[in-house]
């Protein structure tokens, strides 16, 4: 059977993803695909009269370029230039905070990027644990004086894996901090952060807590300040993704935002560009952070496939989109949960989504009500076998929270964020500006701790086993191909 360009397109990008994740689980010596490119590199000059063989050799070579992606994502610890080659001894390092400092409520941690060790010059990151105060910033430049470790897994946590994803591989917990200097970080960076801190101060002058913390959460992702018992009334809702910062929460609200555009008469293109302006100026007030910006791009990505409307084509572009993502960061296929909920809620909303919308056609609107039901629902059929997988937790009352709550999470972000503005220039504005804000948080919150509030709300179901999840993802995939071929024949 011939195949299109635009099908041996895609199956090129398909074997470069599935060479990362061979490479993600199977050690594999860097000679070996070397010699094999080249062999494969070689059998293509020989068979390129052959569109058959020629065609399938290329896949191999893609296949082959995946793995060597990751494989060169790699550290290699034995090299002094790398700063986890002095794990296991007591240094002298110098470096750069290159992020913004992750702030709790007893304890701060700095992800420095290292420059120096004693007199030698090298490279790399390392997180340092260190007290609440004195506070640091983004382009602080630091003396660091510790006993530097290898990441080790906490209990089921694998948090080795969890930092190798940032490029992390060293930690220091206890260790004599001195500040050399500042403003060394990207002018960019640092001016978006400094934003970023005063909108936030702005938003705690004017609301009270806990609604200024799950303000902020919605705005920009931060969880500083919101109490536990809300967390975990959120977990056990399946709304969690509201105050976190990932390609399913922004694809979900967009997809609400335009539902609701579309039934005060704004038209599909025009709702698409207003959007995703709003997604990029959304990721530059959060800190444009690589985890943010590939939400950011998963969001438009949405947006882009359903004005594209035909499956092949959002198809491609949704695959080369994780193409792109894994030459940046190939660690993230296999060991970022974030990325890959992103994904999956995004092909739910490609590809599960239009089914959905066919069986409801003859729903009411309702405001959008009707658009945010169909979306979140698209999203939580793809993402829940991979949550089962991952968290063993099983949220029953998830469809009907995310109902309640997501229609209202447009107006409280549009209202906080102006009320936020306001406060930064004056603080009485502010807070008669934020009372629209406060009381739809405040129906959020009690809506996610009354449906917690149930025995039945959520179920931990242990651990999942991998064979399940695939066999899930199966079915899946079979009853989305005979929906489409069924509606394709009517």
């Amino acid at each position: 059977m011939k195949l299109s360009q635009s099908k041996i397109f895609l199956v090129c990008l398909l074997s470069f993803v599935f060479g990362v994740g061979v490479a993600s689980f199977i050690v594999i010596s860097f000679v070996y695909v070397y010699s094999a490119l080249l062999f494969l590199i070689v059998l293509m000059v020989v068979m390129w009269s052959y569109r058959t063989y020629r065609t399938i050799v290329l896949w191999g070579v893609f296949f082959i370029l995946g793995v060597a992606r990751m494989l060169l994502s790699q550290p290699t610890m034995s090299d002094p230039g790398f700063i986890a080659h002095y794990n296991g001894s007591a240094v002298v390092i110098q470096g750069v905070v290159a992020q913004e400092p992750d702030v709790r409520l007893d304890h701060q941690k700095l992800t420095i990027s290292a420059h120096q060790v004693g007199h030698s010059d090298v490279m790399g990151r390392i997180l340092v644990k260190t007290e609440l105060y004195p506070e640091y910033q983004y382009g602080d430049e630091l003396e660091v004086k510790c006993e530097i470790s290898v990441p080790e897994q906490i209990e089921d946590f694998a948090y080795d894996i969890y930092l190798a994803r940032y490029d992390i591989y060293s930690v220091c917990w206890r260790g004599a901090i001195k500040k050399l200097g500042s403003s060394k970080g990207n002018p960019v960076m640092s001016a978006i952060l400094t934003v970023k801190t005063e909108f936030m101060d702005s938003i705690n002058k004017i609301i009270s807590e806990p609604h200024a913390a799950f303000l902020a959460g919605l705005l920009v992702g931060a969880r500083r300040g919101i109490p536990q018992y809300l967390l975990d009334a959120f977990a056990r809702t399946g709304t969690t993704h509201i105050i976190a910062i990932s390609g399913s929460n922004i694809t979900i609200i967009a997809a609400v935002i335009i539902g609701f555009l579309q039934f005060l008469g704004v038209g599909r293109k025009r709702a698409f560009w207003w959007i995703s302006v709003g997604i990029i100026v959304f990721v530059i007030m959060t800190g444009a952070t690589a985890s943010v910006v590939r939400a950011g791009i998963m969001g438009i990505f949405v947006l882009l496939a359903r004005q594209l409307g035909r499956p092949s084509r959002a198809t491609n572009a949704l695959v080369f989109t994780a193409f792109l993502m894994l030459i940046v960061n190939p660690k993230i296929l296999a060991f970022d949960a974030g990325f890959q909920l992103s994904f999956l809620a995004t092909v739910g909303l490609v590809y599960i989504n239009p089914i959905f919308q066919k069986y409801t056609s003859s729903a009411p609107e309702l405001f959008g009500i009707k658009e945010a039901l169909v979306t979140t629902l698209s999203a939580i059929v793809t993402t829940t076998p991979l949550i089962l997988y991952q968290f063993g937790r099983l949220s029953i009352v998830a469809p009907l929270a995310n109902i309640l709550i997501l229609p209202a999470i447009p107006l409280t972000m549009a209202g906080g964020f102006v009320a936020g503005m306001l406060g930064m220039a004056s603080a009485s504005i502010g807070s008669i500006a934020a009372w629209p804000a406060w009381l739809l948080l405040e129906y959020m919150i009690r809506v996610a701790e009354t449906l917690s509030s149930f025995s039945f709300a959520s179920l931990e179901v242990g651990q999942f086993h991998w064979v399940l999840l695939v066999a899930l993802y199966a079915v899946m995939w079979w009853l989305a191909w005979f929906c489409n071929r069924k509606a394709k024949s009517v």
